[in-house]
């Protein structure tokens, strides 16, 4: 089977090889030791000595084709070999001073051809040295995950940059200079991450080698003045940073007389570096970003986020288990009650050891009727089960002429029937407690296994716009301290923003997030931080559509408590519960049975249950209480991110979307709620666009208009289109209709969807 190429390891190594031609061609002051250094360096950190070799040689010949380069480049290569070969091979580990040593012995080729001027060798090898060290560090940087460094890291890091800047300084392609497309390229990156430290760090180091090799400091002035430009007058924008560069050589250009640097043709290499800008992906950027510019604080305190959700998903799993075995054990304790089979068989038995045990005609009963005896007590016991009680005339016959305690038996008979009545009744209302408290216990399992859900994934931070946003913010004066960007599971972005609150303007953090992350959003909180001086503005996604409400009603005739009950409520950030409910009868104690039902629903939702476990507790709550306690449910729940209403409807009349001048009616129906142990509600389903009508009413409202085809119509022919004013044009309207006399409670809830600027 053919080995796959790994095409990261293609590109590894090709790069190297690139290093290596570009260390090669550096030289200071006619020293070029860089090469070896960077050999020495490579094997050291384990990476292939055979290829190493090889590019150590090809560059040194293809910079230098003479014989004293192959000779010097070949004793280098040999004893670093040997070098490694040896420790690999007595399975020891290669220490620093052992490489800094071996190194130094490979320089004898070199000192032998000139040794004639030791000066110059004692620098080289000094030279030598430290770049051996520099690149040991970077190699090591290089290998993280991330490249947060110390400060000697960082000191390092420069001065390979440097030796690169001096490499790159004669290698043109024409009159094409390739280390202007680099340096270029480097600053437009830096910018586009949002590290102004960096950037100018970078830059500086890089034309600094430039300047060394050409003696000529301007070329460091030139492209400090570029990345300023770039990184003041220009927005996290890959245009607006490759222009405002364009326009920072431009002026060099003109206004100065950089002699040596400084021509028409020189802006090439900056446009064809802004044009590789332009066209590399935002994921690229994301991702260097996040390797480089993550502060270790900020990186464990994300890491420690995400760990702290797997730590509460465990917790919730177990807590879940603990709720559902609570709800298997009140399953198990609820009382099955007799069949009607058992139950007469069970009197029968009562009455024949109550009744006939002690009678004196026991066994003459027993002698002329047998087995016939206890069918006719059976018959009996039937008939009292079926009717509640029994009589004189329900005695059989047969009971009547031989039985001499027939009174006797019909009040036992009576007695029992009753109290089984009321055991039944008690058992019964025992057994729906326990049923409600485990489907509660179920409930909880549910919810609590559904957040888990929620948060079992990483948050995911996006750490590249998060500088974005904090550099435009600080642009508008806005003191941010701290920008996080954050998704979960199936969510979209969220922002939290960390800022002073005297400099904070609304508009604008809500404008500066929403282009940065291509988005409409908008603050939905604010709350304090640790320190006094700032606050904490969190923001969503806004949706395209919000909502605005009307509310008219009437109470029935003299009654000075209407006994519907509304709802409006916010139970997310563009997620809205609309109900109304009409407890049953009118006055104050319809309201109290209605305004419990939907305090009831209202904190069901909020906590996040779902509609069919609200739906039912609340059923099995009002349907426990012995008074008749009916109550009529109308819900629209108008969720405004994926723009779409759900209704439900217990018992509750029709209602209307009115959409484009057309009414669509959603139907009504199912008993009211509390009046069955279990529930069957009316559901419907529709989209939201802008400018629709949702109205709710009770029966009071639909019952004036008679007829579904008459609310159509007078709805469809009105032109306002403020939710107040059509929900008290509805109201008035079913008055007139009723002669200005309310026979019923009466409310309209209307709400009206707009699209947002």
């Amino acid at each position: 089977m053919k080995k796959k190429i790994n095409p990261k390891f293609i590109l590894k190594y090709f790069a190297l090889f690139f290093i290596s031609l570009v260390l090669a061609n550096a030289e200071i002051n006619s020293l070029s030791p860089f090469l070896f250094a960077f050999f020495f360096a490579c094997i050291y950190v384990g990476l292939d000595e055979k290829l190493l070799a090889i590019f150590t040689l090809s560059s040194a010949l293809v910079i230098s084709p003479n014989l004293e380069s192959f000779y010097i480049s070949l004793t280098v290569v040999a004893v670093g070999l040997v070098v490694y070969y040896f420790h690999r091979l007595i399975k020891c580990r290669l220490r620093l001073i052992t490489l800094f040593i071996s190194y130094l012995f490979s320089l004898a080729t070199y000192i032998y051809y000139n040794f004639a001027d030791i000066r110059n060798v004692i620098f080289y090898v000094l030279l030598g040295l430290i770049s051996l060290y520099v690149f040991i560090v970077v190699l090591y940087v290089l290998s993280r995950d991330h490249l947060k460094l110390t400060l000697d890291e960082s000191a390092c890091a420069l001065f390979a940059l440097a030796i690169i800047g001096v490499g790159l300084s004669s290698v043109y392609i024409f009159e094409f200079a390739v280390y202007r497309l680099v340096l270029a390229f480097m600053i437009f990156i830096c910018v586009a991450i949002g590290s102004p430290i960096l950037t100018f760090s970078l830059t500086l180091s890089f034309s600094l080698g430039v300047s060394i090799a050409e003696m000529n400091l301007l070329y460091m002035a030139e492209f400090a003045l570029i990345a300023l430009f770039a990184s003041i007058f220009s927005m996290p924008n890959k245009f607006k940073i490759v222009i405002m560069s364009l326009i920072a050589e431009a002026f060099i250009q003109l206004y100065f007389n950089m002699s040596g640097i400084g021509n028409l043709y020189s802006i090439l290499p900056i446009v064809v570096a802004g044009v590789i800008f332009i066209i590399l992906p935002n994921r690229a950027l994301n991702s260097l970003a996040d390797i480089i510019y993550v502060k270790k604080s900020e990186l464990s305190s994300r890491n420690l986020i995400n760990s702290s959700r797997k730590s509460m998903r465990r917790r919730l799993s177990e807590l879940s288990n603990v709720f559902n075995d609570m709800k298997e054990l009140h399953m198990n304790m609820v009382k099955r009650q007799l069949s009607k089979e058992e139950l007469i068989a069970m009197l029968t038995r009562e009455i024949t050891n109550s009744c006939c045990r002690d009678c004196l005609d026991k066994n003459r009963c027993t002698r002329s009727l047998g087995i016939d005896n206890k069918s006719n007590l059976e018959e009996l016991v039937e008939i009292a089960v079926t009717k509640g009680k029994i009589t004189l005339l329900d005695i059989p016959p047969a009971l009547t002429n031989r039985c001499m305690k027939v009174n006797n038996l019909i009040t036992l008979l009576n007695h029992l029937v009753d109290e089984y009545s009321q055991y039944k009744s008690m058992l019964t209302d025992i057994n729906n407690v326990k049923i409600l408290l485990a489907d509660q216990m179920g409930a909880v399992s549910r919810l609590l296994l559904d957040i888990g859900e929620e948060i079992d994934t990483n948050a995911t931070f996006d750490i590249a716009r998060e500088n974005k946003i904090i550099s435009r913010l600080l642009a508008q004066n806005i003191d941010c301290k701290e920008v996080l960007l954050y998704s979960e599971k199936g969510n979209e972005l969220s922002a939290v923003i960390i800022s002073k609150a005297e400099s904070v303007n609304a508009p604008i953090i809500e404008k500066v997030v929403s282009e940065t992350l291509k988005t409409p959003m908008r603050i939905t909180d604010i709350s304090n931080t640790d320190e006094s001086d700032y606050s904490s503005f969190t923001l969503r996604r806004r949706a395209k559509f919000d909502c605005i409400f009307g509310l008219a009603s009437c109470n029935k005739g003299q009654n000075e408590e209407c006994g519907d009950a509304h709802s409006i409520i916010r139970l997310s950030s563009n997620r809205f519960l609309l109900a109304l409910c009409d407890g049953m009868g009118s006055g104050k104690s319809a309201h109290k049975m209605s305004a419990m039902t939907l305090g009831l629903i209202e904190n069901f939702y909020k906590a996040g249950f779902n509609n069919d476990i609200i739906l039912e507790s609340v059923n099995k709550l009002l349907s426990i209480n012995n008074q008749e306690s009916y109550s009529t449910l109308d819900v629209c729940l108008l969720d405004l991110n994926h723009e779409i209403a759900d209704f439900i409807k217990v018992g509750a009349p029709y209602g209307l979307i009115k959409r484009d001048g057309n009414v669509d009616i959603v139907q009504g129906g199912a008993l009211p709620i509390g009046a069955l142990d279990s529930i069957s509600p009316s559901t419907y389903k529709s989209s939201v666009s802008t400018k629709d009508l949702i109205i709710l009413c009770t029966d009071g409202i639909t019952d004036a208009f008679i007829t579904k085809e008459n609310m159509v119509e007078y709805v469809s022919h009105l032109a306002n289109t403020n939710p107040q004013s059509v929900a008290e044009a509805i109201l008035n309207e079913a008055l007139r209709l009723n002669e200005m006399n309310a026979k019923d409670d009466m409310t309209v809830l209307v709400a009206r969807t707009y699209l947002k600027d």
